[in-house]
């Protein structure tokens, strides 16, 4: 059994019917309140959203979903922070070339990137070229795969944010429209699907816009400047295991760079 799935299914059947009953029967917020705030149309965009997500993704997706939202305070990798890399890979190779591979161990572990210096290390151990490469983009792929689905989560909810809002919108205009009819007219019926049908679009439009969205692609640029830094990292680590010369990296790593930023690596 999908738990997760479950869980949703039922967030979603009860998030709905807290509307229902909002719509129809019983106004949840005080009067003076309304204009602005309605527990039900909270309840039917997120806990909608919530439940549509819980049936998109497995729980252990979901359990790291602290841990992905975290990422959102960390900084994006900056073209400073590769071009200070390609200049500590650089300065590696040539001792690599004279002295030896093994000659390098004692660089590799002064370095605090933990994945720079776990890349370095195979080469050290002896790794060829071809095999060093293999490994590393193996497992950047794994970690791409992983971001994409942590980004992918947010971009869900963005999706459903909206979408809830006008289920909550339609359910509101019913209870509106039912209550137009006759002399008996029920007024706080009215006011209640009047305030579920436009402040439900409101706040599915709010979640969506400025909260959702702006951390899917803020978790979408940083990851796609971390497989960028650790791309380049692959190249330096493989053309050190390849015995490459300074000019031959240099200009290889150049390639990685903006015309404006290629002369920084020119004083190495």
């Amino acid at each position: 059994m999908d738990l997760a799935s479950v869980i949703g299914l039922v967030i979603i059947t009860f998030s709905l019917l807290a509307t229902i009953l909002n719509s129809f029967f019983v106004p949840w917020s005080p009067q003076y309140l309304k204009g602005i705030i309605d527990p039900a149309s909270v309840v039917c965009v997120l806990g909608g959203m919530v439940g549509a997500t819980l049936v998109t993704f497995s729980m252990a997706n979901m359990s790291n979903f602290g841990k992905i939202f975290g990422q959102l305070l960390k900084p994006q990798m900056e073209s400073e922070q590769s071009i200070e890399m390609m200049k500590k890979l650089m300065e590696i190779g040539l001792e690599a070339r004279r002295g030896g591979i093994l000659s390098v161990e004692p660089l590799v572990a002064q370095l605090d990137d933990p994945f720079l210096q776990k890349s370095l290390q195979l080469a050290v151990d002896g790794r060829d070229a071809d095999d060093i490469r293999s490994t590393l983009e193996g497992e950047l792929t794994f970690m791409s795969g992983r971001h994409e689905t942590g980004a992918s989560m947010f971009d869900t909810m963005n999706k459903y944010c909206p979408a809830f809002g006008m289920i909550g919108t339609l359910l509101g205009l019913i209870a509106m429209l039912g209550s137009m009819g006759g002399a008996g007219m029920d007024i706080s019926a009215l006011t209640g699907g009047m305030a579920t049908a436009l402040i439900t679009t409101l706040y599915g439009s709010i979640f969506a816009n400025c909260v959702f969205a702006p951390v899917c692609d803020n978790l979408k640029a940083k990851s796609k400047a971390e497989v960028t830094y650790r791309g380049i990292a692959i190249e330096g680590v493989v053309m050190i295991a390849s015995n490459t010369a300074p000019p031959q990296m240099r200009a290889r790593f150049q390639s990685f760079l903006a015309p404006k930023d290629q002369d920084l690596l020119e004083a190495t």
